[in-house]
């Protein structure tokens, strides 16, 4: 037993590991996923027919060169070349090698996109490369806003046109978890973000980062078919994975809302601000 047992020291170490996983859990979890975890994002992400209006801001034409910031598996960038159409190009970049690689292969007979792997938060662009940036729920797990949105700026051409999509997880509405309980479970998983309410700050931050003419508009989806349980699993995974909330808690919390599904009850909304700006002159 004795040769078994932890010393005191040996225990702060442990402790001092786990926090400073924690701590880059944010970022982490982006660059190494689980094969069940890849699948339900090859489900969230596909390109759906709503999509042309959601990036009716980003004012995509054709021969527009777009860049696609954390472009995960390839399914919008590929929906964007289609639009952008053989005189454009779409440029899909991301911290996660093994999006970069699927999505490469997905595209793999289309000349007009391209995928790349971001390494140190530097896109592996020339300055002034495209006309149009897209980032769509990505500010939200950054080290640095202001330093993101810097390497936006550099990549982007002056007069060149950003749209910027976040969620503010503090709006998030679950039933029939109720507002506190929801609250208290979505604290628990806020581990997995660097800045979760990056929703309400998103105008400010373009300012700050120097872009002009900042529109702002709200946008909030309604869930009643259970859609968004695949979110809901993957912030129980998160609130878990740290003890913020124990499993059980976290496992309860998601049946019950499965079976508010199939009894028809269940409803999930999470406002989501999309945010414009022009790169000047």
């Amino acid at each position: 037993m004795r040769n078994r047992a932890l010393s005191f020291a040996q225990l702060i170490e442990v402790g001092d590991q786990r926090d400073m996983a924690q701590a880059t859990f944010y970022t982490d979890h982006w660059q190494h996923i689980e094969d069940e975890r890849v699948k339900r994002y090859e489900q969230m992400f596909v390109w759906r027919e709503d999509y042309e209006e959601l990036l009716a801001p980003l004012n995509l034409q054709p021969a527009s060169r777009v860049l696609d910031f954390g472009c995960g598996p390839g399914f919008v960038s590929l929906g964007m070349a289609n639009i952008v159409g053989s005189t454009g190009r779409v440029y899909g970049v991301d911290l996660n090698k093994q999006f970069v690689s699927a999505a490469s292969q997905r595209a793999a007979d289309l000349e007009q996109i391209s995928f790349h792997a971001v390494e140190n938060g530097t896109i592996p662009l020339a300055n002034n490369t495209v006309d149009r940036v897209l980032c769509k729920n990505v500010l939200e797990y950054v080290p640095s806003v202001s330093s993101t949105l810097k390497e936006i700026r550099r990549v982007l051409e002056p007069g060149g046109r950003a749209f910027v999509i976040d969620s503010d997880w503090r709006f998030v509405v679950v039933e029939p978890w109720g507002a506190e309980r929801t609250a208290r479970f979505f604290d628990a998983a806020s581990v997995a973000f660097k800045t979760p309410e990056i929703g309400r700050v998103l105008r400010s931050s373009l300012l700050a980062a120097g872009f002009k003419s900042v529109d702002v508009q709200i946008r909030a989806g309604i869930d009643t078919t259970g859609g968004s349980l695949s979110v809901l699993r993957n912030m129980a995974s998160y609130a878990s994975k740290f003890d913020s909330m124990q499993s059980k808690e976290a496992s309860a919390m998601i049946l019950e809302a499965e079976n508010a599904v199939r009894a028809g009850t269940f409803l999930f909304t999470l406002p989501q601000f999309l945010v414009t700006g022009i790169n000047p002159y």
